[in-house]
C-alpha cells in the first residue's frame, strides 16, 4: 500500500497528538510503516501469479502475460488492488494471510495487520498540514477529515 499512515484514535497513538512532537511521530510512523511493508510483502504470497497479471491487465500494465512497466513500483497498485479486493465468491488475500498468521495480541504487528484488514481504497483532497507532522486530507468518499502521516506526501505539498 502507500507509505502512508492514517493515526486512528483509537489504536496508533498512546498519547493525545497534541502531546507527541514531530519526532515521536515519525519514529511511530517508520516504525509501524516497517511492519505494514513485511505484512504487505508476506501477503503476496498469498495471491498466484494470475491474480496479479489480471489486476496488472485491468489497469493496463500488463498485455497479455507481458507485463508493460515504466518502473517495478507502478505494479504497486496492481499488488494491492490484488491483495486487498477479490470476487464475491472469494476471500481477500489480507484475511487469508491474517488467518494464517501468528501474532502476539496487541502488539504492534497485530495492530498494524488489524489496520491493514480494515483499510479501504480513497480519494483524498490535501486539507493543510497537520501542526506535529504529516497532513491532514478530507476523504472524498466518505467526507470526513482524517490526520495522514506520509512523509512523501508531506515533503511534497509544496506550500507551509
Amino acid at each position: 500500500m502507500v507509505a502512508a499512515a492514517v493515526v486512528r484514535k483509537d489504536i496508533v497513538v498512546a498519547r493525545p497528538e497534541a502531546l507527541l512532537s514531530r519526532a515521536e511521530v515519525l519514529t511511530r510512523y517508520r516504525h509501524l510503516r516497517e511492519i505494514s511493508k513485511q505484512h504487505h510483502s508476506t501477503a503476496l504470497d498469498f495471491l498466484s501469479k494470475d491474480t496479479i497479471l489480471s489486476q496488472a491487465r485491468r489497469l493496463g500494465l500488463a498485455q497479455g502475460k507481458t507485463l508493460v512497466l515504466d518502473s517495478m513500483d507502478d505494479l504497486n497498485l496492481a499488488f494491492d488492488l490484488a491483495i486487498y479486493t477479490a470476487p464475491q465468491e472469494r476471500s481477500r488475500a489480507i484475511e487469508r494471510y491474517a488467518g494464517a498468521a501468528r501474532l502476539a495480541p496487541e502488539s504492534d504487528e497485530s495492530l498494524v495487520l488489524e489496520a491493514m484488514r480494515r483499510a479501504r481504497f480513497s480519494i483524498i483532497m490535501i486539507v493543510r498540514r497537520h501542526p506535529v507532522a504529516g497532513l491532514i486530507v478530507k476523504d472524498l468518499f466518505r467526507g470526513v477529515e482524517v490526520w495522514l502521516v506520509d512523509e512523501g506526501l508531506e515533503s511534497s505539498r509544496a506550500s507551509p
